[in-house]
């Protein structure tokens, strides 16, 4: 048996999508993924001859449209490794080292994953890139939630991840790529917009769209950032396509600022 398999079925002239996973101890982590997604109104486990998911269309698209993006969600999801469901708290700071890596984990393995998807990215947008991450990132824990386009300080973040009391764990800012002049003033937008005298984890996620040679672009993010007035440390890469920075805090020159450096090739 594959990882998964789908099926539309009918009852009472209502369509569905019936879900089956091999890996039953999934099914939580892959409703919360489900149940994210545009095209579905609700993913319910179910008891049938075994667990399973029934997966309700949303209004405006048929089952066959919602089977297509869920086929194509799961395909990336199971292309990965599974998910950790545990975020480990770290009272002091707000959120623990080990967090804050597994949120950066999660979106680079779906990331590097989504540039093997053409027909998928090549109709992507900033925005599209952004909701493409929200449903894996709901899926990490079901006491944190990530949301795009959230007002926090005096402006719209493009990803935040919150614990359930409304603190800020995570924030990330998404770019598609339109050269190294654009590095400062969006980092400038990142902390002097969004990032409160409380956030210290955050991402710079740029998506390339239309120019080869991605080293080259990854090389010239890189010295961009490093020439940020607030940089006061680059760390090193992290992966092929990653790097960590230390910045100093836009409110407080006695705080620190994680930043980590994305960048994804959708060419």
């Amino acid at each position: 048996m594959p990882e998964f398999v789908t099926e539309v079925r009918e009852i009472f002239q209502k369509k569905y999508v019936k879900v089956a996973l091999k890996d039953k101890s999934r099914l939580e982590e892959i409703q919360i993924v489900l149940n994210n997604l545009p095209s579905v109104k609700g993913a319910n486990i179910t008891k049938n001859k075994e667990l399973d998911l029934t997966v309700y269309p949303a209004n405006v698209y048929s089952a066959k449209e919602t089977e297509a993006e869920v086929n194509k969600t799961l395909s990336i999801v199971f292309s990965s490794r599974p998910a950790d469901p545990i975020i480990e708290e770290d009272i002091l700071s707000g959120i623990s080292e080990n967090a804050y890596k597994k949120i950066v984990d999660l979106l680079y393995y779906f990331g590097k994953n989504l540039e093997k998807y053409t027909s998928l990215h090549s109709k992507f947008d900033e925005e599209g890139f952004r909701e493409f991450f929200l449903p894996y990132l709901n899926s990490m824990s079901p006491s944190h939630s990530a949301t795009g386009e959230t007002f926090n300080k005096i402006g719209k973040t493009d990803i935040l991840v919150q614990n359930q009391k409304g603190e800020n764990v995570f924030i990330a800012e998404c770019k598609v790529w339109g050269g190294e002049g654009q590095i400062h003033p969006a980092i400038d937008q990142l902390l002097q917009r969004y990032v409160t005298w409380r956030d210290e984890k955050l991402a710079f996620i740029i998506f390339n769209k239309t120019v080869k040679g991605f080293t080259e672009i990854i090389d010239k993010a890189i010295e961009a950032i490093k020439a940020h007035p607030l940089c006061k440390k680059y760390i090193g890469k992290t992966q092929d396509s990653t790097a960590s920075f230390i910045f100093t805090h836009p409110e407080d020159a006695a705080k620190e600022v994680k930043l980590e450096l994305m960048m994804f090739n959708c060419a």
